[in-house]
């Protein structure tokens, strides 16, 4: 009896509650007096945040001739569905917008279609779907967009896209202007993560390489993943130094940095700090493209005396001025390689710089 009789307190409380935490839909009036009010105070944003607007109060706002000077419009959690952002795609008063916040509302790959299809937001620049119900048929509704072109962020964060819509975006040739793409708690597979991964890495060199600052580049701990992306990049062909310590990296990576043609201007190569064994260093050592290293650290990784000798016996590896092997398994005969070596006659150092 007793738990029937708090089920019985405690039911039309929360009934109460409830009631109580919806609030009744703007009327047109409410609307109108609402944004009137907001843009008095800045002519150039609107938001509207947890405001019952309704598809019936945005249809009202999209009409109002105060939205002329709006650049950002935001509708946080606002109750509107598709019906309700084909009402501001017809809206003949947001011609300036810059910005779109349709943050935590029920927009599905319908809305984002008409988004994509109206000429009202050929001037977006930001674009936040966070948190709505967009699939990978909206995703790629607007990676094919040829009205979106301005578009610069991207925000679908909470949605239900599951990969080919982040293939699609990561890859537009229409959107060539977008650098940040949000895709985070979607049920994204494998190939959808990836193509992610490789967009946000080249829009990270890219930024690098526009602020001059792409000798950084191994900050960001780049991976095995992002030496392969990197070397795809044109303008890598302009390092000179490069510095990729304590990144993660195996043979794979040092293979592929030794094959590429694009890193001949290299001076310095730092891949101290790693997973690399006797495989990279004989890559490294056989390298063509690599003749103009004057320092290279391989010190802390797993090479052992077969590395040591490749690089002893290493004709291109002749200019080097600096060579540090430190914390390595290489041993006497490797040690002896390097002493006696006739390729390694320009390092400036005794015992190779070990440490």
């Amino acid at each position: 009896m007793f738990m029937f009789r708090g089920a019985a307190l405690i039911l039309p409380f929360l009934y109460i509650f409830t009631l109580a935490a919806v609030s009744p839909p703007m009327s047109a009036t409410d609307v109108k007096q609402y944004i009137q009010k907001k843009l008095k105070r800045n002519n150039k944003t609107l938001r509207i945040n947890e405001k019952n607007l309704g598809d019936s109060g945005l249809a009202t706002l999209a009409q109002s001739p105060l939205l002329r000077s709006v650049t950002t419009l935001v509708l946080y959690k606002v109750n509107i569905s598709d019906q309700g952002v084909r009402a501001l795609a017809e809206s003949p008063h947001l011609k300036n917008l810059e910005a779109l916040y349709l943050e935590h509302n029920f927009v599905t790959d319908r809305g984002a279609k008409i988004i994509s299809n109206s000429a009202t937001f050929a001037n977006l620049k930001t674009l936040n779907l966070f948190y709505n119900q967009i699939t990978d048929a909206g995703a790629m509704a607007i990676a094919d967009s040829d009205i979106l072109t301005k578009l610069v962020e991207l925000n679908l964060n909470y949605n239900l896209i599951k990969g080919p819509g982040v293939i699609e975006l990561t890859r537009s040739k229409k959107l060539r202007k977008l650098r940040n793409i949000q895709f985070a708690y979607n049920p994204i597979g494998k190939n959808g993560e990836q193509a992610w991964k490789r967009f946000q890495l080249v829009e990270g060199f890219k930024e690098l390489h526009r602020k001059n600052q792409l000798n950084q580049v191994g900050e960001r701990l780049i991976g095995n993943f992002g030496v392969l992306v990197l070397l795809d990049l044109a303008f890598v062909s302009e390092l000179e130094t490069l510095d990729l310590r304590n990144n993660d990296l195996t043979d794979e990576a040092v293979i592929a940095l030794s094959q590429s043609k694009k890193l001949a201007r290299l001076v310095s190569l730092n891949l101290s700090k790693n997973n690399i064994t006797d495989a990279g260093a004989e890559a490294l050592a056989v390298s063509k493209n690599l003749k103009k290293l004057k320092k290279l650290n391989l010190n802390f990784n797993r090479i052992g005396d077969a590395g040591a000798k490749a690089i002893a016996r290493s004709p291109q590896l002749a200019n080097l001025e600096s060579l540090k092997l430190g914390q390595n398994k290489i041993g006497t005969t490797g040690v002896r390689a390097l002493n006696e070596s006739k390729n390694l006659r320009n390092l400036l150092h005794p015992i190779f710089g070990f440490y």
